[in-house]
Formats: structure tokens, C-alpha cells, sequence
């Protein structure tokens, strides 16, 4: 039990999670309509990580067994001295590690079982659905997935730990124990080079992406420029590892009075052996626990964004935007088209018709897009904007229309004047930096100047139900000024008359008889819409929370596994320390120093990365609705204090267990 302790714990977290996770589809039956449609849709989602996940699990599972295997090598080639033949040891190997695979595989099961029943709630939450007739449950396609994941993880692990017995030697197990780690980088001004490099090419990595952002997101950025500053940043991070041991080294030799106080000299060559010869996991590591912050925290704000957005952009009970046939110029053909539905619009409940037009080449020199203006009064693109010269205009008796609606008082425009009205925050503040400062442009020869110092924010910025954020800039223009724009789309926004449900049917009837009349339209009622939002957040917040789980385990494992591996190694050094006099006191401390560091460094890197991709991504994200990043980061440091701590906590105990064990023998032996 004490050898299989890091990897039962392991086997058994990945178990519970998996099948937590796979019972979404099983939680619909506690919710109705179609909420329970969406849980099934999500959970075939979950089905499909969960295959990946597994092949990250199963490699994991390998290196763990390949660490036990290690630790045995002298039992091992003293059982085979003793005349037993390899398969019979092999068969050994198998029915052990069979035995602890289905033990943690029920524990798995049982903790995964209580878990589920935790999540419902959490789900009932996330997507807004109230849980009727509740009952313990349990779903036999999440133990059946489960299982088939665990399956193929043990028939690897098999055929690895086959593979490796045949390849060794008999005196390679019984000589194991003398063989500690092998010091792979000696030379210190090489590792201080290595290290220097690494360092620069991560700080060029992080200023190419805060300068060039995402391709397809900032304007200019290509998927090969992408591309060089994700290798540069691989690599200056493999390259910082390589050379972290004998940098820090060069760095302590030359401190004489920090060095040579207590075990500081002792430790500092423990750790620099360990660092040298796990360099490259170790960088691995730090990448994948980038990968597992990163997603975390950005999906959190990613919900957090359209739990925001929903609330202030589903302004209306119901939204009904028609979409004009090809060379249509006026509102007429759709004035007609509604007209022939036979549909009661005031039946439905008071509206306001919007008509947005295409106001490209209203301006002369295209002086209404938003690249213009940006340019003109010398700001930068928001974040997922391009350069296209693309504007949108309305008029101003629409405009007041729809403030009417929302129960807002009108507003007048002075000859030749102009607002502009976004219900994006980040492109809103731009364009009020560009009216305060008196941004003009001119159409015909007339010169248009702002009405306001600041675009209109209000809720009558939002034309149409959504679920984020979806106005990033409409001009209101005098009536006469856009009636020659081409039409780009007419917008009914309604407030019922009655309750939601008549509403909802009016609307139902309205949509079926555009279809009918092949009249391109979209629909969108207060109740689909948040429904779509509710939908959204929770697969992202599942998938977040998934991944980022099952990540950070295994970069956990897979330190401890290296750190028990380094204690196992490193016993002999430790009984020597005590047969010297030193005090049992320095040894645990200089141990668990080692250990602290083993786990710090890699997470300090992954975060490091992640606080310059969060630095892209969050202005990205905001660009459609507020971000709350410090619930998101709450988010992901529970995870990491919970997971990552208790690793490193049970590995510093194993470690302790292990020398405590070694010195005690010495003692018995002296």
C-alpha cells in the first residue's frame, strides 16, 4: 500500500471525475423540456473529451507503473535468482497491479457516484433548470465508458511492463539500488548560457503576442506569425529548464555564507541532480499546467461574459429580424411581407420596427467605419476587430421608436449632427474618445458633426435579442440622410401584451408564416435566448473545469512520482547525512525544500504563461460582455490548491516515510 499510494490516488480521482462527468446525459431525466435535450447534446460532448482524456490519463498510468516497476527492479531480479522464469514474474506484475486497479477502480466508481449526485445540482444551476423528483441514481453508460477508458489503460501498462522485462538484464534489477540519477548537464557556463537563452526567447515569445494577439482575432496577425511565437515559447521553456539546475548553482556557489550554512550545499546539489535529469518533463509540465490555467480561467470568463451579456443584452420579450430578398433597396418588400402573413402584430404586444442599412459608401472616404475613426483620432482596433471598412446606420425616427418602447425619452439631432449608439463596452469607449474630441465625416459635401460627447450605451443600443454583446457601432442619421442606404436587415423588437407563453406562441406563428411566404427571417424570444446562454456557459464551464481537472492531476502525479523516485534514489545520501551527525531535523528540511521547489517552479512558469495568454484573450472576451476575472481565477485557484497542494503534500509524507525508514535502518543496523 505504501508503494501504490500515488497511484491508487491517482487511478481513483480519474475514475470519480470520469464518471462524474459522463452522467450529464443520465441528469436529464430530473429536468424538463428542453433543458434535457441540451444535457444529452452535452453530455455526447463530454463522451468525446473524455476519450482524450483518457489517452492523457492512460500515458500517466505508464509513467507511474514504470516508477513502481523501477522501485522492484532488486525484488524483481532477486525473484528470478531464485529460479522463477520472467513470465511467472510477469504474471505477478499483472494480478498486482490488477488487484490495485480494481480496488481504486470501485473506490473510483463510489467517489464518482457521490459526486454525480453533487453535480445535478451544479447543472440545475449552471443552466437555470429547476431538478424535480430527485433520487439517487446511477448510470450505467458513464461505468461503461469508464471502464472501457480503464480497460485499455491496464492492457497498455501490461504490455509496457512486458516489454520492459524481457529488454532488461539480471544484473541491471539486482545492481538498481546502487544506480542513483545521472547528472545529463555539468558544464555551468553552459547551463547559465542554456538558461539565458531560454529566458530571452519566452520574453520574445510573450512581447510577440502582446504585440500580435491571435490570428483571426487582431488585425494583421497571421496563423504562421502565431505560430513562430508558440515554438519560440516551447522552446525558451526547455531551454530555461535545461539550464535552470546549473544556474542556480552558479548563482549559490558564489553566496559562500548562504551556501555552506546547514544543508543549503547538500540540497542545492539534490535539487540540481533531480532538475537535470527531469528537465524535460518538468518543461512539459509547466506547459501543460499553462494549458490547464489557461483553460480554466478563460472558459470561467468566457461565462462570466455571456452570463453578463445575456442579462443586458436580451433586452426584449421576443426579437424578429428579416432578412430583405437579393437587390432590395426599401422597407416596402418587407412592410409587404408581413402584411401577407395575416399575422396581429399589435396582438403580440406593443413594437418597434428597426431598419439597419449598410452605410459603407454613405461617407465620403468611407470616414464612417470604425477602422476610420480608430485611425483618425489615433486609437488602436478593439480586440476581434479586422480593418474592413464595414458601418451600419439607422434612422433617427427608428431609433426613438425603440427608445419609446423601452419606456426612454427621445432624442433630437441638430442640423447635421450624428450619434452613435454600442452595446460593446470596449468599442463604446472608443467611440465616446472619438466624440469627445468632435470625430466628423462628410456625406454629400455636408459636414456631420456629434450630438453628444459620448455614444449612447442605454439598453436602446441593443437592436435585438442576444447572447452577447451584438451592436460594436450603428450611426443614427437624420431619416432622409439613410433612406437611400441598401437595406441590411429589418428588426421587430416586442414587449408582450400578455404572458410569456402567448407571447412565445405569436411568435411561433409569426416565424412559420415568414417561412411559409420564404421570407428569410431569425427569431429570438427572451426564452430561447437565455436558454441558448444557459446552454453555452454550462458546456464551456463543464469542458473548463473537465480538462483543467484531469490536467492538473496528472501533472501532479507525474512530480510526485518523479520526486518519490529522486527520495527512493537518494536514501543512501541521507543515512550517510546520519551517520555524520547531522540532525534529523536539517535532512526532513532539506528534503522537503526539494520537494517544494519540484512542484513551485513548473507552476510559477505555467502561470507566468498564462498571465500573458490571459492578457490577449480576457480584452477579446470583454469585447462582448463584462468579464469578472477574479471569480474565474478564484475558479482555477480552488483547483490548484485542492489537487495540487494535496499532491504535494502527500508526496512530501511519502518522501518523509521513505528516509524516516532508511534512517531507521541505519540506526537498527549500527
Amino acid at each position: 500500500m505504501h508503494d501504490y499510494a500515488v497511484y491508487f490516488i491517482t487511478l481513483a480521482l480519474g475514475v470519480a471525475v470520469f464518471y462524474a462527468f459522463n452522467t450529464i446525459s443520465a441528469q436529464a431525466t430530473f429536468v424538463q423540456g428542453d433543458v434535457g435535450e441540451m444535457l444529452k447534446a452535452v453530455g455526447d460532448i463530454l463522451q468525446g473529451v473524455t476519450f482524450f482524456l483518457a489517452v492523457v490519463m492512460g500515458f500517466l498510468m505508464v509513467y507511474a507503473n514504470n516508477f513502481l516497476l523501477r522501485r522492484r527492479k532488486k525484488e524483481l531480479g532477486l525473484y528470478q535468482v531464485l529460479g522463477m522464469r520472467r513470465g511467472q514474474v510477469a504474471r505477478i506484475l499483472t494480478l498486482e497491479t490488477l488487484v490495485v486497479a480494481l480496488v481504486s477502480l470501485a473506490a473510483g466508481v463510489l467517489l464518482g457516484f457521490l459526486l454525480s449526485q453533487l453535480l445535478l445540482f451544479v447543472t440545475g444551476s449552471l443552466f437555470k433548470a429547476a431538478i424535480k423528483g430527485f433520487h439517487f441514481f446511477f448510470s450505467l453508460d458513464a461505468l461503461r465508458v469508464t471502464a472501457c477508458c480503464f480497460a485499455v489503460t491496464f492492457v497498455v501498462m501490461m504490455a509496457f511492463n512486458g516489454i520492459t522485462l524481457r529488454r532488461v538484464r539480471l544484473i541491471d534489477l539486482m545492481g538498481a539500488r546502487r544506480r542513483g540519477e545521472t547528472n545529463r548537464l555539468r558544464s555551468l557556463p553552459l547551463s547559465v548560457a542554456l538558461f539565458a537563452t531560454g529566458v530571452a526567447l519566452v520574453g520574445v515569445a510573450y512581447a510577440r503576442l502582446l504585440q500580435h494577439g491571435l490570428p483571426g482575432a487582431t488585425n494583421g496577425t497571421s496563423q504562421a506569425t502565431f505560430n513562430v511565437t508558440t515554438i519560440m515559447m516551447m522552446a525558451g521553456t526547455v531551454l530555461l529548464f535545461f539550464g535552470l539546475a546549473g544556474t542556480a548553482v552558479a548563482l549559490l556557489t558564489r553566496t559562500k555564507r548562504l551556501y555552506w550554512r546547514d544543508l543549503h550545499a547538500f540540497t542545492t546539489r539534490q535539487f540540481a541532480a533531480r532538475v537535470n535529469s527531469g528537465s524535460l518533463s518538468m518543461a512539459v509540465i509547466s506547459l501543460i499546467l499553462f494549458l490547464a490555467i489557461t483553460s480554466v480561467t478563460a472558459g470561467m470568463s468566457i461565462c462570466s461574459a455571456i452570463n453578463a451579456a445575456a442579462e443586458r443584452n436580451v433586452a426584449y420579450d421576443a426579437s424578429v429580424a428579416i432578412f430583405p430578398a437579393e437587390g432590395t433597396n426599401t422597407a416596402d418588400g418587407v412592410s409587404q411581407a408581413l402584411a401577407g402573413t395575416g399575422v396581429d402584430l399589435d396582438a403580440i404586444g406593443s413594437h418597434a420596427t428597426v431598419t439597419l442599412r449598410d452605410a459603407r459608401d454613405l461617407a465620403d472616404a468611407s470616414g464612417m467605419s470604425l477602422n476610420a475613426v480608430m485611425q483618425a483620432t489615433g486609437q488602436e482596433l478593439p480586440s476581434g476587430f479586422s480593418a474592413d471598412n464595414y458601418a451600419t446606420a439607422m434612422s433617427l425616427s427608428d431609433f426613438n421608436a425603440l427608445r419609446a418602447l423601452k419606456g426612454l425619452s427621445p432624442i433630437e439631432l441638430g442640423e447635421h449632427q450624428y450619434l452613435v449608439t454600442s452595446s460593446m463596452a470596449n468599442v463604446a469607449e472608443r467611440y465616446s474618445k472619438a466624440l469627445a474630441k468632435g470625430y466628423s465625416f462628410t456625406v454629400g459635401g455636408t459636414r456631420y458633426t456629434p450630438a453628444l460627447d459620448h455614444a449612447v450605451t442605454d439598453s436602446s443600443a441593443v437592436v435585438q435579442n442576444s447572447t452577447i454583446a451584438s451592436n460594436p457601432g450603428i450611426y443614427v442619421l437624420p431619416d432622409d440622410v439613410v433612406a437611400s442606404c441598401p437595406l441590411y436587415q429589418t428588426v421587430i423588437d416586442f414587449q408582450y401584451a400578455h404572458g410569456t407563453a402567448e407571447g412565445d406562441r405569436g411568435i411561433r406563428a409569426l416565424a412559420n408564416a415568414l417561412d411559409g411566404a420564404k421570407v428569410a427571417n431569425m427569431t429570438g424570444t427572451a426564452t430561447e435566448t437565455y436558454s441558448e446562454g444557459s446552454s453555452t456557459t454550462g458546456v464551456v464551464s463543464y469542458l473548463a473545469l473537465y480538462i483543467g481537472f484531469v490536467l492538473v492531476v496528472a501533472c501532479a502525479a507525474i512530480l510526485a512520482i518523479q520526486q518519490l523516485s529522486s527520495a527512493e534514489d537518494s536514501s543512501p545520501a541521507y543515512q550517510t547525512l546520519s551517520e555524520l551527525g547531522c540532525p534529523a531535523r536539517l535532512v526532513y528540511g532539506s528534503l522537503r525544500t526539494q520537494t517544494v521547489l519540484a512542484f513551485v517552479l513548473p507552476l510559477v512558469v505555467g502561470l507566468a504563461h498564462s498571465t500573458c495568454a490571459l492578457a490577449v484573450v480576457v480584452p477579446l472576451v470583454e469585447t462582448f460582455g463584462f468579464v469578472n476575472l477574479a471569480s474565474s481565477s478564484v475558479m482555477a485557484a480552488a483547483i490548484f490548491v485542492v489537487v495540487y497542494g494535496g499532491y504535494m503534500l502527500l508526496t512530501y509524507r511519502t518522501e518523509h516515510a521513505m528516509v524516516h525508514a532508511a534512517l531507521e535502518r541505519r540506526r537498527h543496523a549500527l
